[in-house]
């Protein structure tokens, strides 16, 4: 069996997130700059922070109004051109339709578009992620089949492998999000880049090429 630190094979890296959580919005350009730079295979997986809130959705509670201003502070002076343009959503949204798209997406080989496309629905328009009209306008927007995923949603056809990879989660201790497993290391929450660009380092993960103007053909 090929060893997937060989230099060859890309290094796996695991991202347990929650779309509704702002930590794992600011981190998708350190996930995007890693795919750019290191030779790995990058997976999003659900980490559900709120299983107890219905399909509307549920009102913010009152005492979490001084941590959202922290929050909002943090992310402006760690990620001021993400927080610059971010609306922090009126309700506690509802995750679990999202998990299950992301999985119709993962099928069909366009995840990492797809996640983006549902991040910034939320954290950039302001859109309901528990609505099922926003998932299907990330989906067209990413060059999926709307209608397919309508009807995968309405179906329920991956409730199941979304509790299943949830359960994965929880077995394996993921207790904060996003939790990031990049082959042999476990990064817990938030962190600057370079701590990632270590870890590769540490494991030998190959870098990619970068390509010159003249090989892209300008």
């Amino acid at each position: 069996m090929s060893d997937p630190n060989d230099g060859v094979n890309p290094l796996p890296v695991v991202v347990f997130a929650d779309f509704i959580c702002p930590y794992s919005y600011i981190a998708l350009d350190q996930m995007d700059a890693l795919v750019r730079e290191y030779n790995i295979e990058l997976l999003w997986r659900p980490h559900w922070l709120h299983p107890e809130v219905p399909r509307e959705g549920a009102p913010i509670p009152a005492e979490a109004a001084e941590r959202r201003a922290q929050t909002r502070s943090w992310l402006e002076e760690m990620a001021p051109e993400r927080a610059a343009r971010m609306r922090f959503p009126g309700k506690i949204p509802f995750s679990l339709f999202a998990f299950e798209a992301l999985e119709f997406a993962q099928d069909r080989g366009l995840a990492l578009p797809f996640k983006t496309a549902v991040f910034e629905a939320l954290w950039m328009e302001g859109r309901d992620i528990g609505d099922f009209s926003t998932l299907l306008d990330a989906a067209e927007r990413v060059g999926l089949d709307h209608t397919e995923l309508h009807r995968a949603l309405a179906e329920k056809r991956y409730r199941r492998r979304v509790y299943e990879s949830l359960q994965l989660a929880r077995e394996a201790g993921v207790t904060k999000t996003p939790t990031f497993v990049l082959g042999r290391y476990r990064i817990a929450g938030w962190h600057y880049y370079e701590v990632f660009q270590t870890v590769m380092e540490k494991q030998g993960v190959s870098r990619r090429p970068v390509l010159t103007d003249s090989a892209q053909g300008h």
